[in-house]
């Protein structure tokens, strides 16, 4: 039987578009990727691919699920066939368990456990506080980003010991290590930075030394089942929600940086957890859909591992820039020292991936002579060759510049041309964007359905198939759950106002397509109409924004459940008066309707 901790790791780390490409052409398609539906006769492409959420789902046969059931139902096999699959393509070494074995604790419990320990040592450690105090962390800071302190190595082992975690299951995740002396702790007397893969599963430890002798300033957890440095962003858990929105993302170059482009406003900032990024992080990139702001410090190491950088992105197609930050101070330094409007100049600033890498190479090379410029050239194309035309010869006028030549003389394209597939789908249903993005912020939201509940219905909406199974509280397993998510240009809704205004526009938009209405739908209507033109009027009335929404669910929650004409006139006459008078727009009106 194969461990349940194994199968989750394996779901977590497998690109679902690398995996149905074995099987079926797959071609990228707006914010997805798009192929043929297997499934079914389709001779175009129905089926639809969600990389970020990691489910595939035909509009035309509804076929759909995870990359286990896509595996399981294309070869005809089993679930333990289809995982055992997976694992095959994407490298992954499984762990199986016998029948006995079955209830034991999964082994996901023990970094959290070890999370806990550090963060309650930190509390009580004065010299680690103090270090971080001055690196201009806050108290929030710490617990944000769930910073803790190791202690020595026999108080972690007892740990682990008092918690009955074995020394087998402990080397499994990376808590200790061991040599031929025995068991050790993994981190002892350093700083410890909790590391969380992108689906916010806790996978590892950085940490730093306070002993500035020890030549190891920063470690991270060793590899393990959990952990693979290779893969991980750090703050990705934390920033990926302001690089969904933005579409754009800064990669800096440690722990501290991260943290301090988060206190300086940038949510959507993450670090490497080594030099540079390396192949293994360009599918998390991908399936992000951000472009990129390499942001390193300018030294001989900031700047190799930029060049290396710039050119691993450019090569996958991401679009970014680079930023060197100059006078010997990195992003941490200059929020510790009140300097985050320069970081915001900074950022402003910056190369474009493909000028930079060029740049950094033709700049290496010896432009003495005529033979060696032409070197310099070939160089440059054997990057440029591998570029898509248009961006190969895009840079055509830079490198004859930098290479002071005519530009006729430059070729950087091999002229292949790629024409791309792009069938687009042609959905049944109306696109109604406020509609799909209430959906989704509900869907997201679930504890909301309940307000929901009270001042709407699902017979309001075009999409109700979506709607009632959100309501039902429905996962991906789901097709109507799948399909809300491959519909484009769906913004997110920030806040239980921006949901509350969406209530407003969809219950009056079902009124307006009736086309008969009675006195009680009527009354509706102009109520619904009413609050529509007039929110930001009504807030501006408001000192206090939470007793603004607070009136606005009594309002919603009465106008759709009064019955009775009578009721609703006078809701109507006494809402139009507030509105003109500036007065709350809930100003007693339990006493005159009820």
């Amino acid at each position: 039987m194969i461990e349940q901790a194994s199968i989750e790791q394996l779901l977590q780390k497998t690109d679902i578009v690398d995996i149905i490409a074995h099987y079926v052409e797959v071609k990228k398609q707006g914010s997805s990727y798009v192929c043929v539906c297997p499934f079914h006769d389709d001779k175009n492409p129905s089926m639809h691919i969600n990389s970020i959420k990691g489910f595939y789902h035909c509009f035309a046969c509804k076929a759909g699920g995870n990359v286990f059931k896509f595996v399981m139902d294309y070869e005809k096999l089993n679930f333990v066939e289809a995982v055992e699959k997976v694992a095959s393509w994407s490298n992954f070494s499984l762990t199986y368990i016998s029948q006995k074995q079955d209830n034991k604790k999964s082994i996901i419990h023990i970094l959290p456990t070890l999370n806990a320990f550090y963060k309650q040592n930190l509390a009580k450690n004065k010299e680690a506080l103090a270090y971080l105090y001055k690196r201009g962390l806050n108290d929030e800071d710490i617990r944000t980003f769930e910073l803790g302190f190791a202690p020595s190595s026999n108080e972690t082992l007892r740990l682990l010991q008092n918690e009955q975690i074995t020394q087998e299951e402990a080397l499994e995740v990376g808590a200790i290590k061991q040599n031929e002396n025995g068991a050790y702790a993994s981190f002892i007397n350093r700083i410890t930075f909790s590391i969380y893969d992108h689906k916010n599963l806790l996978i590892g430890f950085g940490g730093r030394t306070l002993d500035e002798t020890n030549m190891a300033k920063y470690v991270n957890s060793p590899q393990s089942k959990l952990f693979d440095k290779s893969r991980v962003f750090y703050a990705l858990n934390l920033a990926k929600d302001a690089i969904y929105k933005q579409k754009e993302m800064i990669i800096c170059e440690g722990y501290m940086d991260a943290i301090a482009f988060h206190k300086a406003g940038f949510k959507n900032a993450v670090a490497v957890l080594g030099t540079a990024l390396g192949e293994n992080h360009i599918p998390l990139i991908k399936r992000l859909e951000a472009r990129v702001i390499l942001c390193f410090d300018n030294d001989n190491a900031g700047f190799n591992a930029a060049v290396r950088s710039a050119h691993l992105l450019s090569l996958a197609k991401i679009d970014g820039k680079v930023v060197l930050i100059e006078g010997g101070k990195d992003p941490a330094e200059l929020v510790a020292s009140h300097q985050e409007k320069l970081l915001f100049n900074i950022l402003e600033k910056g190369i474009e991936l493909g000028e930079f890498y060029i740049r950094s190479l033709i700049a290496s090379c010896d432009l003495s002579s005529a033979l060696s410029k032409q070197k310099a050239l070939e160089e440059a194309q054997k990057y440029t060759f591998n570029l898509e035309p248009l961006v190969a010869n895009s840079y055509t006028t830079l490198v004859a510049n930098l290479l002071g030549v005519n530009i006729n003389d430059i070729k950087l394209s091999k002229n292949t041309r790629k024409i791309s597939f792009i069938n687009p789908i042609k959905q049944s249903k109306i696109n109604n964007i406020s509609e799909l993005e209430l959906l989704k912020f509900l869907y997201e939201n679930n504890e909301t359905i309940g307000l929901f509940k009270l001042l709407s219905t699902k017979e309001y909406f075009l999409h109700q198939d979506i709607t009632k199974a959100i309501l039902e509280q429905k996962n991906f397993e789901d097709p109507s759950i799948r399909e809300l998510y491959e519909f484009e240009n769906i913004k997110n809704l920030s806040n239980l106002e921006e949901f509350l205004y969406a209530i407003c526009k969809i219950n009056l938009a079902y009124f307006n397509k009736l086309k008969s209405l009675n006195l009680k739908q009527a009354f509706k209507k102009q109520i619904y109409n009413l609050l529509n033109q007039n929110l930001e009027k009504i807030k501006k009335s408001y000192q206090n924004d939470e007793v603004f929404l607070n009136h606005l669910i009594e309002v919603l929650k009465s106008v759709h459940f009064l019955d009775d004409e009578e009721s609703l006139e006078l809701f109507l006459n006494r809402l139009q008066k507030n509105i003109k008078d500036k007065k709350a727009i809930h100003y007693n009106f339990e006493e005159e309707v009820f």
